[in-house]
This record gives C-alpha cells, structure tokens and sequence, in this order.
C-alpha cells in the first residue's frame, strides 16, 4: 500500500519562490528585449534620415507577424491579450520612426475607441473627424495619418457622397498629398468572447505596400443584384455595395454586372478567420 506524503509548508514556500523568481526573470528578459528593439529602432530613424521621408506603416509585415503568433500560440494566455500587447509596440515604434493620427468619425463611441486602442494603442493620437469621409480626406492630403472607417456605418445611397471618393489627392494637397487606399481590415485574429470590436477598414496613405490577397471594390448594385462569384460583401445599402474580393481589379470587372462600374478602394491581407 503506498502513502502519500504532503509537501511541507517550507517546501510549498521553496516551490512559490522559485516560480516567482522565473516570472521576475521573464519580466526582466521582456524588458530588455524591449529596450533593444527601441535601439535597433534608433539606428533604423538615423538610417531613414538618409532617404526619402514617409509614413512608417508596414501592414504586410503586421500581418505576417500575428499569423506567426496565431500558428505558434499554445496555453491559457488569450490570443488577444498577445495581439493587443504586440500591437501596442508596433503603434509605439512606429509613432517613434513617423508620428501618425488615428482619424475615425466614431473616435468618441466607446465600441470604435476599443478599436482604436486595441489596434493603435495608446500611443497615437486619437482624432474625430465630422464624417468618414472627412478622415478619408485628410489621409489623402497629409500622407501621413491613417482613417478608420466602421462597415457598420450606413453606405450613403447617392455613390458621390460616401467615404471613398475622399481617396483621390485633394486640391489643396500641396506637395504632401499622395492619395489614399484601403491597407488593412479589422478584426484581424480572431477576438477572445466579450470583446465588442466593430469591423472596420483601416485607409493609409497611397504610396504604403498593402497586402492583396483580398481587393476592396466599391459597386453599383440593384437591391437584389446577386454578387455570388464577387467576394464578401462588407458592406451594402439600395443600389451600392463594398465588396471584398481575391479578384484583381481586371478580373472583377470582367466578373461584375455590366452596370457595376466597380471602383478599387485597396487591398488587405486576408484575416486568419475571417469572423466579423
């Protein structure tokens, strides 16, 4: 018959410590990683000083990386603690390498400033914009910035009067202006159960190398045009619709409805799981 012998108090107190003196460990080794990304991006600012100025968003490289955190992750932490705490650097880093706005009509409702946050961090100043297609606008005229567009935001029916037609450099652009695209969509991973994130298009500068494995087209639609063979519909009122598709801008055309006269908006990189 074999016993069962009780750790005693002083070894239970050992077996605490030394988990504690690893997580001290872990913490430290966090912080000094962190530190030395800040001095390798110091050298990668003084290298930039050598070239042409611009905005410092790498959206094909963010999604490389969650994908990595995504394929590796294992364990309770969430998966959206991860991608929070890494987008958080990312925001900081890139703030440090070229200041940004965040620019969103809803900047102020609490679900979209989560969203903000949760994807920019507390870095980057927050802005609210009159209307989606105001933000629009001031990415296409600074070159620097990034808009945030909610899907959930009603399409307007009039096509002149929505949120894209701000892509285009405006007049008063000055030598700055470069124009604007769809670089990113949100959520990217997938959320962990009570965040409220409402899905969203992120809209950078033009001249930023955004991902094309799904295309951002806007269409005219009739009410009960069918878009089978398009893409995913992300967003649709009577008579338009936002489209995202893996087709190339030449084969959505050829695909679309005669009367669609589909405008290209940008591109992302298609989510892990796509659950927004």
């Amino acid at each position: 018959m074999s016993e069962t012998t009780a750790n005693s108090p002083e070894q239970d107190g050992a077996s605490l410590a030394a988990l504690r003196q690893e997580i001290d460990t872990a913490d430290q080794e966090m912080h000094r990683l962190l530190m030395h990304r800040s001095q390798v991006i110091e050298q990668l600012i003084e290298a930039k000083k050598l070239g042409p100025r611009g905005a410092a968003f790498r959206p094909d490289r963010e999604a490389a990386m969650m994908r990595r955190f995504a394929e590796r992750h294992s364990g309770s932490l969430p998966l959206s603690t991860v991608e929070h705490i890494w987008r958080e650097i990312i925001g900081t880093f890139t703030q440090l390498q070229a200041p940004y706005r965040v620019l969103s009509a809803r900047a102020d409702d609490p679900r979209m400033r989560d969203l903000l946050r949760y994807y920019f961090g507390f870095s980057s100043p927050l802005e609210v914009t009159a209307t989606n297609r105001d933000a629009v606008a001031t990415v296409a005229r600074t070159g620097t910035d990034l808009a945030v567009v909610a899907l959930d935001d009603p399409l307007e029916e009039n096509p002149d009067e929505n949120w894209w037609r701000a892509l285009e450099v405006p007049a008063n652009a000055g030598d700055d202006g470069v124009g604007a695209k769809v670089i990113a969509a949100l959520p990217f991973l997938p959320l962990t159960g009570g965040l409220d994130l409402p899905p969203a298009l992120v809209i950078g500068p033009q001249n930023v190398d955004a991902p094309t494995d799904f295309h951002v087209y806007a269409v005219i639609l009739g009410a009960d045009a069918p878009t089978e063979g398009l893409g995913r519909v992300l967003s649709r009122e009577t008579g338009i619709a936002v489209i995202a598709s893996p087709l190339a801008p030449e084969a959505f055309e050829g695909a679309a409805p005669e009367e669609a006269e589909p405008e290209w908006l940008g591109s992302f990189a298609e989510p892990p799981v796509w659950n927004n």
